[in-house]
């Protein structure tokens, strides 16, 4: 199992009332979330969009030093506590 998916299975066990995403993924797995769309439509555009603007600016690894803990709660994303990693 990967330090991730540990990772997020034991800030699960702290709270079992939130599911990783909303419990609407099975495989958990680090990402990067470039966009929200509302209408699914946009999808092609904003994936033509962000291939053009991020050529050859985005390593293919990456070190996390923090993760942050974040709800929509009040309808927004709001950060509700930072973990510092080692």
């Amino acid at each position: 199992m990967s330090r991730f998916r540990r990772l997020t299975m034991a800030v699960w066990d702290c709270y079992p009332e939130t599911p990783p995403y909303g419990g609407r993924y099975s495989n958990i797995m680090p990402h990067l979330t470039v966009a929200q769309l509302t209408d699914e439509q946009q999808a092609d555009q904003v994936v033509c969009e962000f291939t053009r603007a991020s050529q050859g600016r985005f390593a293919n690894h990456a070190t996390a030093r923090e993760i942050a803990l974040m709800d929509t709660l009040a309808g927004i994303w709001q950060v509700r506590t930072i973990f510092a990693l080692s």
